[in-house]
């Protein structure tokens, strides 16, 4: 009986909660906690892949214009 008597007050406590005087911050903390390290994953991918993306788009320019003798130097 002595081992149901703490269970009985936590499940008390859990189950009747008193209300919760809070309220959403209108700043936008949350938000901007999710988007910082999302822009900088992204800013950082950038500055990784940048050259292999700006050689791409080179090539395939080059490819559109016909122009075989500068597409042979990118290759």
């Amino acid at each position: 009986m002595k081992a149901c008597f703490p269970l009985f007050i936590v499940l008390t406590f859990a189950l009747v909660a008193p209300p919760a005087y809070a309220y959403g911050d209108p700043t936008g903390g949350t938000l901007f906690q999710i988007l910082g390290p999302l822009l900088a994953l992204v800013w950082g991918l950038w500055m990784i892949l940048a050259n292999n993306v700006r050689r791409l788009v080179a090539k395939v320019r080059l490819k559109l214009r016909g122009d075989s003798k500068h597409e042979q130097e990118l290759s």
